[in-house]
């Protein structure tokens, strides 16, 4: 819960714990319809506190989920990179081809040794 949450739950509880308040003392001394009125009011603060509850909860399951989104995402850029490394190795040995066998790179692995003849 952040911190405006927990500032607007507080500010909720204290509303409903005056309001109920109120309604105790005023119980008896103004007409009942306004005692039942004020009680009712009471309750209002309380669906703000369960509002609130509920948003941090849904925040808290949305950070989960972009936690493993973020996992699955890296997972993904790792597979990307090596499939992407592995295209440049390839490339390697089409540059060899199509510049007369006078680039090839030193590290191919598909290299062969300028002394060989076929």
């Amino acid at each position: 819960m952040s911190s405006g949450s927990r500032t607007l739950t507080a500010m909720y509880a204290a509303v409903a714990l005056w309001l109920s308040f109120c309604t105790v003392r005023t119980w008896g001394t103004v007409p009942l319809w306004t005692t039942f009125a004020m009680a009712v009011a009471s309750l209002a603060p309380v669906i703000g506190v369960v509002r609130e509850t509920v948003i941090a909860d849904e925040r808290r399951a949305v950070a989960v989920l972009r936690e493993q989104e973020g996992r699955r995402a890296a997972w993904r850029d790792e597979a990307a990179a090596a499939l992407a490394q592995a295209e440049v190795e390839a490339a390697c040995c089409e540059r060899w081809w199509t510049s007369c066998a006078t680039e090839h790179d030193p590290a191919c692995a598909h290299r062969t040794s300028r002394g060989t003849t076929a």
